[in-house]
């Protein structure tokens, strides 16, 4: 009878054991994904240009009907691969800003010549953690209460539950590895695309009208960064502004010309600027990849696509 109670004291306390470990994942995961996600909001922050190099989405059945999963990789200005959680936001070849954390390095938001995406403060976000905050402290009391006959025994579990929890969700290993990552795709070169589909369009030298159907644009200058007056958030970008004047304009397509750095992306009344492209004269502005080297504007679209060379 002695030897049975003794076995089923022993049981009990390796039970409690068991269960305090548990606890203590459960709580240091909660904790430590918390956590990490206060840090990232209140520390400091760095952005990085960058051009998507790599695209790629999947799509499965689940329980509540299909699920599009997405892969987007880019190449930052100093070579280095990224992950980005933009989903379908920007497409291939974009020039794209990525501002990370300056502690934990993950993305916290991503900005493109017309979408800015936000990875770390979106209103899901912010409330699964406050609700996050509110079972820690509730966890906390609960604990206290419950733990206090044997505490001691119980608190060397409960903390390796903790360590381990914490362990997987903030070290690069686990759930908390950074944005960047070992390669990506070179960017693709859509210019050398184009010119094998459609062949070479009509070329119109610096200087002159550029003629698409009833359309014409002239382009009067052309001068690197962002124009006076522009939204601040342009100013991180590599960008080209063009004065041009046009006639007839319509809705004919004007963008610049890839290379193999990347695809500009024309930025909508360049981002405020005074001065912005009326339909008839004005700032047109377009977000270029770093290393990008201007060559043409491109008027029209396809059969009807020329050239204006700019330098």
């Amino acid at each position: 009878m002695v030897f049975r109670e003794l076995d089923r004291k022993d049981g009990q306390r390796t039970n409690a054991m068991i269960i305090a470990f548990v606890i203590g994942i459960a709580w240091g995961a909660v904790a430590a994904f918390a956590g990490r996600w206060a840090v990232e909001g209140l520390a400091g922050t760095y952005d990085v240009r960058a051009v998507i190099s790599e695209w790629n989405s999947e799509t499965t059945e689940g329980q509540n009907g299909p699920h599009t999963g997405y892969e987007v990789l880019a190449i930052t200005e100093d070579g280095r691969a990224i992950e980005l959680p933009t989903r379908d936001a920007f497409g291939l070849a974009d020039p794209v800003v990525a501002r990370l954390s300056s502690v934990t390095d993950r993305v916290l938001s991503v900005r493109g010549a017309t979408d800015v995406v936000e990875a770390h403060h979106p209103w899901e976000k912010i409330t699964a953690m406050s609700l996050g905050w509110v079972l820690l402290a509730l966890a906390a009391i609960v604990l206290f209460k419950v733990a206090r006959p044997g505490i001691a025994r119980k608190a060397l579990p409960f903390l390796a539950g903790l360590a381990f929890a914490a362990f997987v969700v903030l070290t690069p290993v686990g759930f908390g590895g950074t944005a960047y990552g070992e390669a990506a795709d070179p960017v693709p070169n859509f210019w050398e695309l184009r010119r094998d589909l459609w062949g070479p369009p009509p070329v119109f030298a610096s200087g002159q009208t550029a003629v698409s159907g009833e359309a014409a644009v002239r382009v009067l200058d052309s001068r690197p960064g962002p124009p006076e007056g522009a939204e601040a958030w342009l100013g991180g970008f590599h960008v080209l502004t063009l004065r041009i004047e046009a006639s007839r304009l319509g809705d004919t397509a004007l963008a610049l010309s890839a290379d193999e750095h990347g695809e500009p992306e024309r930025v909508k009344d360049c981002a405020g600027a005074p001065g912005a492209f009326d339909g008839t004269a004005g700032l047109v502005c377009f977000v270029v990849p770093p290393g990008y080297r201007p060559e043409y504007l491109l008027v029209g679209k396809l059969d009807r696509e020329v050239l204006l060379r700019l330098r």
